[in-house]
């Protein structure tokens, strides 16, 4: 009799990983650092374009000074949205060392890659 590949063992979902299959902790905190992970680099994208999109209104701003004081706004709410960002990365990482809460160690800045 050929087994097929349910009867195998376990079958992972790639979309998910490994959601579903640890234990309840486990699950929970790792879902947390993904959600983390993910509004922070939401943020970043979030900050790039609008310091681009300020740039460009900077840029043809001319001589109109309420387009450009509209610009330098924009700029500085983007630059105060950044050091926000990076202090809840901080502080985020700093109550995990506290408090001993292991899951933020997997806490970390990364880029997507086309490799995957």
């Amino acid at each position: 009799m050929k087994l097929v590949f349910a009867q195998e063992g376990k079958i992972i979902n790639p979309a998910i990983g490994n959601y579903g299959q640890q234990s309840g902790v486990k699950t929970i905190s790792s879902l947390m650092v993904n959600i983390l992970n993910t509004m922070l680099l939401v943020g970043a994208v979030m900050l790039i374009i609008a310091i681009i999109w300020s740039g460009i209104d900077w840029m043809i701003a001319g001589g109109d000074k309420e387009r450009l004081q509209k610009a330098q706004k924009r700029l500085t709410h983007a630059i105060i949205g950044f050091v926000i960002l990076i202090c809840v990365f901080a502080i985020a990482n700093f109550i995990g060392g506290v408090f001993g809460l292991g899951f933020f160690k997997d806490l970390k800045f990364i880029l997507p890659t086309p490799e995957g």
